[in-house]
């Protein structure tokens, strides 16, 4: 690594874990208070949907604005801009302006999701880079944990949680001031430059992949909550659902890192999706008790953040520089599409069948990821 590699590795690290934590924290707090409101599933889905929105907008443009402003600034900016956007939640309960400020989170987060992934991956070396990223990633999974954790030691029904989130995001930013952008290595034989569509083409298995990881992984946590509450859970029970989610990401990430740095991605990425559907058709048969519902929970969470960072480290293997940051938010759009189309369409099928809804509705999903993964898998991503 560079001299300074660890050093802005972890304070990246430890500024994703701040923000990461009172996001994980707003998206079951935000649900539940939803449903105590009156709000509908589909309602809720639809909020759910929003950061991802907009993250999916934002993302094609990154790349140029990190060029205008430079990485630093933007992420330092976008850190500071959005600390005091939970508070929106304890002063307001109009679903209108509830909306509003779920797209101000998700511009805020594709700005530093995309710079913060793109800068560890630039500083971690080819032989190292599937357990490092695994680590970093696993660092993010246990924030994923905490933050639904805390919540559950919180009165989920009152104001302070998202007063607790936006302490979290000012620590973030602290966290952000002065941490320098990577360098370019003169050994580094992977593209520089290219437009953000020839990227997007170029790894389509590693966008379908993140595409199922967002569903899986942090699209579940809040229409997820509110289908175990559905099945007759408190909502302190749901929120513990939610941080098993996070719990079975948190697990998977270093061993996706370690197998990928030893065996075929492809092959990874498609017994993972296989895991999930099976584990997805075999859920009414698995939330008969609390249990067998965090299991559940915790399963479905490990198979998409594994899926996620695979997918990173796909695109880590073919680009660098201006190109990498145009992979990273390639990969990150697949995840958003996850992120904000599992809820939506979770959210309808709940609508219409309650219990059965949710499991059968990602079944259906992995389902057609598994094939679209196989006939876009044979599109390699080019070795330095």
């Amino acid at each position: 690594m560079q001299p300074s590699a660890p050093f802005a590795v972890w304070r990246l690290a430890g500024s994703g874990v701040a923000a990461v934590v009172g996001f994980a924290l707003l998206i079951p707090y935000t649900a539940i208070r939803l449903e105590a409101m009156g709000h509908s599933a589909a309602a809720i889905g639809f909020f759910a949907a929003l950061p991802w929105l907009a993250v999916l907008a934002v993302a094609p443009f990154v790349a140029r604005l990190a060029r205008i402003w430079g990485g630093p600034a933007l992420y330092v900016r976008s850190a500071l801009v959005s600390a005091p956007v939970p508070l929106v939640f304890a002063v307001s309960d109009d679903y209108a302006i509830w909306c509003a400020a779920n797209l101000a989170i998700g511009v805020a987060a594709a700005l530093r999701w995309i710079v913060s992934e793109s800068w560890v991956v630039e500083l971690v070396p080819a032989e190292r880079r599937g357990r490092t990223i695994g680590l970093y990633e696993t660092v993010l999974g246990f924030s994923f944990m905490i933050g639904p954790l805390i919540l559950g030691a919180l009165d989920a029904d009152a104001t302070a949680p998202a007063a607790v989130a936006a302490v979290l995001w000012l620590v973030s930013w602290l966290f952000a001031i002065g941490i320098p952008a990577p360098s370019a290595r003169a050994d580094d034989t992977r593209a520089r430059d290219v437009g953000f569509r020839i990227v997007l083409m170029a790894v389509p298995a590693a966008v379908i992949g993140a595409m199922i990881g967002g569903a899986f992984e942090v699209g579940l946590t809040g229409i997820g909550a509110y289908w175990v509450l559905g099945l007759g859970s408190s909502p302190a029970q749901a929120a513990v659902f939610a941080a098993a989610l996070g719990a079975g990401s948190f697990a998977a990430q270093y061993p996706a890192g370690w197998l990928a740095d030893k065996y075929s991605l492809d092959k990874i990425v498609r017994r993972a999706l296989a895991a999930l559907i099976a584990v997805s058709l075999a859920a009414p048969w698995l939330v008969a008790g609390q249990p067998g519902t965090l299991a559940l929970a915790a399963l479905w969470g490990a198979a998409g953040g594994m899926l996620y960072t695979l997918a990173m480290i796909r695109v880590a293997h073919g680009f660098s520089g201006p190109a990498l940051l145009r992979a990273t938010a390639s990969v990150v759009a697949g995840y958003t599409i996850g992120g904000a189309g599992g809820p939506a369409l979770i959210g309808l099928a709940l609508e219409a069948a309650p219990r059965l809804g949710l499991p059968m509705a990602l079944a259906v999903l992995a389902g057609c990821a598994l094939a679209a993964h196989a006939a876009l898998g044979r599109r390699r991503v080019p070795r330095p």
